[in-house]
């Protein structure tokens, strides 16, 4: 199905501006940045294709993560998520930081510490996290209740906290231990 013009401009206006945030969810997701790229690309044009479909005024970048998502589900039985370090001069608003009583924290024990999350768990945060989705916004794209999201959340920053936490005084981390 072709795609009026006037529809086209809004495409371009509501969906194209979000390729960056699908391509950054994409590399964590597969780990390649050509099988990244690809997948955007199939996401958008996945979307091009059925955007008669998309309702004007909703949320287009949730609507373009929930493709993404069920395309990478269908390519990958079990989807990864890989950290990233971000540049320093990246702003993250509205994100409370894991722990802000430990300043010496290397990058990678938090990478470590958010990789050695469940999967379940793993997305979560990084989508409401890293992407800003709200709760009810994540429900929708990972297809699950609301209140399966809020607990995964809550689970998956419990469990970075313990993770960060000093084994004893020598600041050695324990990443993977349960208390």
């Amino acid at each position: 199905m072709t795609v009026p013009s006037d529809r086209s401009k809004e495409f371009e206006q509501v969906a194209l501006v979000h390729a960056e945030s699908l391509l950054r969810v994409a590399q964590r997701v597969t780990r390649n940045h050509h099988a990244a790229e690809d997948a955007v690309q199939e996401t958008l044009l996945s979307a091009w294709r059925s955007f008669h479909q998309f309702e004007t005024g909703t949320n287009c970048k949730a609507w373009l993560f929930k493709i993404l998502i069920n395309l990478l589900n269908k390519s990958r039985s079990r989807p990864v998520l890989v950290i990233v370090d971000l540049p320093g001069t990246v702003v993250l608003e509205n994100v409370t930081p894991i722990r802000n009583n430990y300043e010496d924290l290397a990058r990678s024990d938090v990478i470590a510490a958010i990789e050695s999350l469940q999967e379940e768990q793993r997305i979560v945060l990084l989508l409401a996290a890293l992407e800003g989705f709200t709760c009810k916004e994540i429900g929708v794209m990972l297809g699950v209740p609301i209140g399966t999201v809020m607990s995964r959340l809550s689970r998956g920053r419990a469990e970075v906290r313990r993770a960060l936490q000093p084994r004893n005084s020598t600041n050695e981390f324990s990443v993977g231990a349960r208390s």
